[in-house]
């Protein structure tokens, strides 16, 4: 059960990474709202507040460098490293 739903985690984190380097401009502000639609797109329904509670598990687990500015509906990731490499 644990490897489950760790291995849930890291898909998660994947798509986040994957929605982040789709954007062009290659942007620190992430709107929740395209996560909703890029879950949308593949037949996944979540709303925002689900995306954050995700996501906030994500940072906290040490996923994603960030943190959620819910005032805004944005993700704010770090310039540097916003997606660390997945540690043992």
């Amino acid at each position: 059960y644990l490897l489950v739903e760790r291995s849930k985690l890291i898909a998660y984190r994947n798509f986040f990474r994957k929605v982040h380097e789709l954007h062009a401009d290659k942007t620190t502000r992430l709107d929740v709202s395209t996560f909703k639609r890029c879950f949308n797109a593949t037949g996944i329904e979540m709303d925002v507040d689900e995306i954050e509670c995700v996501l906030a598990n994500l940072i906290y687990s040490g996923y994603i460098k960030g943190y959620i500015s819910h005032q805004h509906g944005k993700l704010v990731v770090s310039k540097g490293n916003a997606f660390p490499p997945l540690r043992d």
